[in-house]
């Protein structure tokens, strides 16, 4: 039992220093909505939130995911750390001269526009970010790893408001932000950790690229089963409603942002202290006790966001983006799936079994594509809200099969599905703005709370004695 309190204070330990640093970006960024909203026009924020979008897909796909298989590998006992940060730096190099040679052959053939380049140069950036914000954390270097974060939020806050809000510099000052803020991630762990001292060409070798590559190259169709989950449906939105509707629903979007805080945090410890667990074994209740206390966060957290949506919105989306605060309700459910689907995701890469996790992704963005293609034409963005919800529902499923395989992870459906329904039931109510909506979403809440009074139990019981 002292054992297993020491592994659940661990965990909690790291989560904290976790989520001192992604509530302050997060909020950050929350900051940045009404200046994105005052600033650009919906037009044009439904350009930026695109490039934004394919950023977040072109990343993955060019860079080869090496990234995810340099944290995975350096996770292990007695790894070559050095080694797995200079092998995927080299594929990270090799993906720069591509991106370069590729956008250069384009410009001689066709006129392209000036955002183009500074997107290539937010490629760059964000790829060398990435690689060495992982190497950081999977070193044990939480505290510095969160407070990169904050320094790159705090950046982009700041060198928006001037490039955006104060220059008017439309698109191009929304993309030369982000530039600026990933140099000062990458320059504050270059000062704090020296990670370039840590690249040692000598250990680049064939066989170790090889070995990352089989690891992290099925991650690249599960991301893209991923994007197409997430972000495909505003394509769509886009191609049949037309940008205006779609800059609508992307700053819709960004409230269910504030459920993810749940998941990226613990997200962040919940690897690292995983994979620890799974090398002791494989039938631990750790995994069962902290699923629990998992899934009452996110229940409770999504259920409180639905409640404030009304509220938040008039704070977040100015001007013409407010009417979009119905969509918000569906898409924090959504959320709420995806964050299930998260936490059972991880066993996939705790077993290094990514082809399981590709395909379960798969399902879900097939399914995603053809309910958004068939039903959006018809009735609009609620289109995409259904099909959103619909295809992490299959997600969630698929994994939690798939789970049961590994580990040992006992579920009560009767409370899971009960509990999930409440917070559906709130996010329709909310979102048609019914007589008294509100006092009934509160009995959604308050049944939600009672039935996970034990999990609400443990968590303070645990909290005070750590």
């Amino acid at each position: 039992m002292n054992f297993e309190m020491g592994k659940f204070k661990s965990l909690v330990s790291d989560t904290l220093i976790f989520a001192v640093g992604n509530f302050t970006v997060k909020i950050l960024y929350f900051i940045l909505m009404p200046i994105y909203t005052a600033s650009l026009s919906s037009e044009e924020f439904g350009l930026a939130d695109l490039l934004n979008n394919t950023l977040q897909l072109v990343v993955p796909i060019l860079t080869l995911s090496i990234s995810d298989a340099v944290f995975r590998f350096m996770l292990e006992k007695n790894a070559d750390k050095s080694s797995f940060l200079s092998n995927g730096f080299f594929v990270l190099l090799g993906s720069f001269v591509v991106v370069i040679l590729g956008i250069t052959l384009i410009s001689i053939v066709v006129q392209v526009d000036t955002y183009w380049y500074y997107f290539v140069l937010w490629y760059i950036f964000e790829a060398l970010r990435i690689l060495f914000a992982q190497f950081t954390r999977a070193d044990g270097k939480v505290w510095i790893f969160s407070l990169n974060g904050i320094i790159g939020a705090l950046v982009l806050l700041i060198s928006t408001y001037f490039l955006v809000l104060r220059l008017k510099l439309g698109v191009n000052g929304y993309l030369i932000s982000f530039i600026i803020s990933d140099m000062a991630s990458i320059i504050f762990l270059i000062c704090r950790i020296g990670i370039i001292t840590r690249i040692k060409w000598c250990k680049v070798k064939k066989s170790t690229i090889t070995m990352m590559l089989i690891y992290c190259l099925p991650l690249i169709p599960n991301m893209l089963s991923w994007w197409f989950t997430n972000i495909s449906s505003r394509y769509i939105v886009a191609c049949f409603c037309g940008l205006s509707i779609a800059g609508l629903f992307s700053s819709a979007s960004k409230l269910p942002a504030l459920l993810n805080i749940v998941t990226s945090v613990f997200q962040q410890s919940w690897q690292m202290a995983s994979v620890r667990e799974y090398q002791e074994s494989h039938n631990s209740r750790f995994f069962d006790s902290v699923f629990r206390k998992y899934s009452f966060l996110c229940l409770m957290t999504c259920s409180i966001l639905i409640i404030l949506v009304p509220y938040v919105s008039k704070i977040v989306l100015q001007g013409e983006f407010y009417k979009a605060w119905v969509y918000t309700p569906m898409l924090l459910f959504s959320a709420l799936l995806g964050c299930y689907s998260t936490f059972l995701g991880t066993f996939y890469s705790v077993v290094k079994d990514n082809v399981k996790a590709m395909k379960s992704t798969l399902w879900g963005a097939g399914i995603n594509m053809l309910l958004c293609i068939c039903i959006i034409p018809f009735i609009g963005v609620i289109g995409a809200l259904l099909a959103n919800a619909i295809s992490y529902l299959i997600i969630v499923v698929i994994r939690i099969k798939d789970v049961q395989h590994y580990i040992y992870l006992p579920i009560n459906y009767k409370i899971l599905l009960t509990s999930i329904s409440a917070c559906l039931l709130q996010a329709i109510i909310i979102s048609i703005d019914l007589k008294y909506g509100l006092c009934m979403s509160v009995v959604s809440m308050i049944t939600i709370l009672f039935l996970h009074k034990n999990e609400l139990n443990d968590v303070i019981i645990n909290l005070i004695k750590i």
